[in-house]
């Protein structure tokens, strides 16, 4: 019998195993086509899976992860497409959806969900998986506590409908910490940062060979807190500063009684890719053809039409995603797709991105003080700055933290299974 470790995460999931033999062992997933990653020289191959499900229209099968999107993006957007489901969780508005020809709660879309991802896992490790299951959970998922318990009863009643058993929640930053305290030869005060595609988590605890074999870590943990602030706004901010200039923004069209601005609300929908769709109803595209022949940036308008008309909201982030991780080394680094005829392209410098995201840095800042504030410690009582997530590998978050606690100070492995890898090994301490 295994430990089973499940990170789902508001933008992806991963699935890791513990066993006395063979220690932890990551699945890895089939990812996109190369199509599809733009020829961005990724690998087919990934050790997460994006929380994503989508069911095309005048069908009743729900496709999750790498295969939802290649599915949504191949039949030209038209079905049932859910992304950051988790972040419902905590939403008594949100009961459930009408998704594969019947409404479904929201129990059962995380179930759906949970249960095809620990096939997938499966199939990658080449055994079934059973056993107790250590599930993570983010360090609030409200700061209410009542709608806290809420989404965590939810997330309970979805993994028993997915068949999982013996389920133990760990909060996520916490299981990156353990994933740390197996590098440790002595104890050490910890501040995890957990830096995903739609949250940050932060996690101060007491972490070492002096705890490590404990069951219970709940005295470890001196404080912990959290925003809805990662990698996707990023990108958001991105998009808002350097291509919106490009797709009509700020611009005019005649009317009859005058000149009119091009409404923002507009333009909010291209802030997340699959909301980009949302322009393409009759009656939107009806009028930016009309603002088309009367704008008075022309150009970009038909751009902006392109863009909705051919349903490129996903290459349009997937080309500012890849600028967004060389700019770091290739100062400025091009936005641009031309594999799919993407109509604008720029260039994004190093100080141009710091600028479009300074005031969601500003948020991240204030937040990790306010957490080590509120155990009574003080920066120099923080041993260590553990950084895990995707976003963390952007220099200018690395620098909050540098800032903060001083460069020396920040640890990291591997980005995005540390929290993975530690849930896998607190199971260990599950069962017989």
């Amino acid at each position: 019998m295994c430990a089973i470790g499940i990170d789902f995460g508001t933008t992806n999931s991963a699935v890791a195993t513990w066993g006395a033999q063979q220690g932890v062992r990551v699945a890895r997933f089939d990812g996109l086509d190369q199509t599809l990653r733009l020829g961005d020289g990724g690998s087919s191959v990934a050790d997460n899976l994006p929380t994503v499900f989508f069911c095309p229209r005048g069908e009743r099968t729900l496709h999750t992860g790498y295969d939802a999107i290649q599915h949504y993006v191949e039949s030209g957007m038209d079905g049932r497409f859910i992304q950051s489901i988790k972040s419902f969780l905590p939403s008594r508005a949100f009961t459930g959806t009408q998704v594969a020809g019947k409404v479904r709660s929201i129990e059962e879309l995380v179930a759906d969900f949970l249960r095809q991802l620990v096939d997938k896992a499966s199939c990658s490790l080449g055994t079934e998986l059973r056993g107790p299951v250590v599930l993570g959970r983010p360090a609030r998922f409200s700061p209410d506590p009542e709608l806290d318990a809420l989404a965590e009863g939810r997330l309970l009643r979805a993994a028993a409908l997915a068949g999982l058993d013996e389920v133990t929640f760990v909060i996520e930053p916490v299981a990156a910490a353990l994933a740390y305290e197996a590098t440790l030869s002595t104890d050490e005060t910890v501040l995890v940062a957990d830096l995903g595609g739609g949250t940050t988590d932060f996690t101060l605890m007491r972490v070492g060979p002096g705890s490590s074999g404990l069951s219970d870590r709940s005295a470890s943990i001196l404080a912990s807190g959290g925003l809805s602030v990662a990698g996707d706004r990023f990108d958001a901010e991105v998009v808002r500063t350097k291509l919106f200039p490009l797709l009509g923004h700020g611009s005019h069209y005649d009317t009859i009684s005058g000149s009119a601005l091009l409404p923002n609300s507009l333009f909010q929908k291209l802030l997340q890719w699959n909301h980009v769709s949302f322009l393409k109803s009759r009656d939107m595209l009806g009028f930016l053809q009309k603002v088309h022949a009367k704008s008075s940036d022309p150009d970009g308008i038909g751009a902006l039409l392109q863009i909705v008309e051919e349903d490129l909201g996903y290459v349009m982030f997937r080309a500012v995603e890849r600028a967004k991780r060389e700019v770091a080394t290739h100062d400025p680094a091009q936005i641009e797709a031309e594999a799919f005829a993407f109509p604008v392209s720029a260039l994004l410098s190093r100080a141009e991105f710091e600028s479009a995201v300074s005031g969601l840095l500003d948020d991240i800042r204030s937040t990790a003080s306010e957490v080590v504030d509120s155990a009574g410690l003080k920066s120099s009582s923080v041993d260590a700055v553990f950084l895990t997530g995707g976003t963390s590998l952007i220099p200018e978050v690395r620098a909050v933290f540098a800032e903060l606690f001083g460069a020396e100070k920040l640890r990291d492995r591997s980005k995005k299974t540390s929290v993975v890898d530690g849930l896998a090994r607190s199971g260990a301490h599950l069962g017989p």
